[in-house]
């Protein structure tokens, strides 16, 4: 279980010569466990990045603590993050084939896995093997990302707006993947499209203006929405049976 107690992240604006802080998370009370999906529903500016940059360790919290099963301490082996840029995490100069060998070699896993994984997501290994990430688009980009971060099978993966640069077919597959594989890969999964965090998600946290305003199953997020913040969220899901 991944625990966030007490979080604050705070930053300085200067405002009529005054600096004034700002909080981007405040008091954020959260647990993320095994073998779930857990989304974090919020529109931009909520704080969803700054939270998952705070559990994967790129940012340090102000006050508050987090804890990995119970230890401040956690590895490549316990969370690994997919950025909502994967331009962060790959090299556009090397081929795919170079990504997949040096993250085997690093992590100590079989290159073989790693490429079975980058051919799950739609990345025939005869076609993108070779091929250089810096001329792949970005869909391409983001698919190559997750398959990396997957293929290593961490407790759990954190997921910022992953799917960007996709389109629904290819964000339906990897959605499916993500409930196939949550037996032994837990996933964080940060989103603004409530649509997407219902499907996918066991529990759902609704994050606005950095804190926690509402948690729930899905069902009861869609059905017994309590905020005014939620309840035009969730006013606002498409409907097929109706049209523009």
């Amino acid at each position: 279980m991944i625990e966030l107690m007490g979080v604050d992240k705070f930053y300085w604006k200067i405002k009529n010569g005054k600096r004034e802080k700002i909080f981007a998370l405040k008091n954020v009370n959260i647990s993320f466990r095994k073998n779930n999906i857990t989304a974090v529903f919020g529109n931009s500016g909520s704080g969803k990045t700054t939270l998952g940059n705070i559990i994967t360790g790129f940012n340090s919290p102000d006050s508050g603590e987090v804890l990995y099963d119970g230890n401040p301490e956690r590895n490549q082996k316990t969370v690994r993050y997919v950025f909502q840029d994967p331009y962060i995490s790959l090299n556009p100069a090397k081929n795919v084939e170079w990504h997949v060998e040096t993250a085997a070699r690093l992590n100590g896993i079989d290159a073989a896995g790693i490429r079975e994984t980058v051919e799950l997501v739609g990345l025939p290994w005869k076609e993108y093997g070779t091929k250089n990430v810096g001329v792949l688009s970005g869909g391409e980009k983001q698919r190559l990302s997750y398959a990396m971060a997957i293929a290593q099978e961490p407790d759990y993966v954190v997921m910022d707006e992953p799917f960007s640069y996709l389109d629904s077919l290819n964000i339906f597959n990897l959605l499916h993947i993500m409930r196939d594989i949550k037996e032994k890969t837990a996933f964080i999964y940060l989103d603004h499209d409530l649509n997407r965090c219902l499907f996918v998600s066991d529990f759902i946290c609704v994050l606005k203006n950095g804190s926690i305003i509402e948690t729930g199953t899905p069902e009861k997020i869609k059905n017994e929405p309590v905020g005014s913040f939620t309840k035009e969220a969730v006013s606002k899901l498409p409907d097929i049976k109706k049209r523009i």
